[in-house]
């Protein structure tokens, strides 16, 4: 009977070696998101209001110009415009707010 307890003390031990050992590889990988978050959280918000045409929708109700809108190359450089505008934008947010709240 000491043997089973003890096999069974030993593997509650390494079952919970096992379980500290995954919550520090979790808390490492949430310092890593919780940081990306801090370096881009600018960005993140300014895309965040950039508006995405859902398919089918009008852009900008103008039968004329919304054809011409629709175009696929035409939306991916104003796509890339908009990825581009929101980078600048959310790393001059970064900025003010690493300037205001300095660590």
């Amino acid at each position: 009977m000491a043997s089973k307890a003890s096999r069974t003390l030993d593997s509650l031990e390494e079952d919970i070696r096992k379980l500290r050992k995954k919550a520090r590889g979790l808390e490492r990988q949430l310092d890593d998101n919780f940081t990306y978050f801090q370096q881009h959280s600018g960005t993140l918000f300014v895309r965040s209001l950039l508006p995405r045409r859902v398919e089918g929708e009008t852009v900008t109700g103008n039968p004329i110009i919304d054809p011409f809108l629709q175009n696929e190359r035409l939306q991916k450089v104003l796509a890339k415009l908009a990825d581009m505008l929101a980078e600048k934008l959310g790393d001059g947010l970064n900025w003010v707010i690493n300037r205001v709240f300095r660590k």
